[in-house]
């Protein structure tokens, strides 16, 4: 191949990669515009974790307030009875064994997708991809899934692939499944969620 053609086929990459990058950038962009009047969200979720070495499923119900930009509540209901807290300085718990808090950024179990739940609820996806490979799977009139594959070593010790479904309305998820780095799976499913009602501060302030 001589210089000319190796220039114009390096052109005709990159051409093609900025094509191909396009669908999945205006999907963002237009996920950040949906939500950028967003203030709070609250509501019901269920969450059924599949164990795959042992073909069994547990199904757990619970409830989240969030507050942008940066306070979360996830809670668990029985028998369950666990609460996670995203926080401007970290990430906090409190469990039926005790209670703790992580400092931002720090790496670990609470360290990984947990501490990106705030921007896959209500924050801008644009923003995990330092951390993560994003794909657009499809986007119609009425969905869009998109797929996020850790590319931070922490997060992939643990997570193989977040997966994420939203509807028309793409401020809003409907459903996150979360594959483990050993196949196990938690799929999140949620109800109806209100938007932009106040929040009582202590259920964001953690534990």
């Amino acid at each position: 191949m001589d210089r000319r053609a190796f220039i114009l086929s390096g052109a005709a990459l990159a051409v093609a990669s900025r094509v191909h990058a396009a669908p999945l950038d205006d999907a963002l962009a237009d996920v950040a515009k949906a939500r950028s009047k967003l203030t709070t969200l609250q509501g019901p979720f269920v969450q059924e974790r599949t164990i795959a070495l042992l073909a069994s499923k547990v199904k757990s119900t619970g409830k989240l307030w969030m507050v942008r930009p940066d306070r979360l509540r996830w809670e668990l209901e029985p028998p369950d009875a666990a609460v996670y807290w995203v926080l401007p300085d970290g990430l906090a718990y409190k469990t039926k064994s005790g209670k703790g808090k992580v400092a931002k950024g720090a790496q670990g179990p609470l360290g990984g997708v947990l501490g990106d739940l705030l921007i896959l609820l209500g924050g801008d996806l644009a923003e995990l991809k330092g951390r993560y490979e994003l794909a657009l799977i499809k986007r119609d009139s009425k969905s869009l899934v998109l797929h996020a594959t850790p590319k931070d070593k922490a997060i992939a010790k643990s997570t193989k692939r977040i997966e994420l479904s939203l509807g028309a309305d793409p401020a809003v998820l409907e459903k996150v499944v979360l594959v483990e780095a050993g196949d196990d799976r938690s799929e999140i499913s949620f109800g109806a969620l209100t938007r932009n009602a106040a929040v009582d501060p202590a259920l964001v302030a953690g534990p």
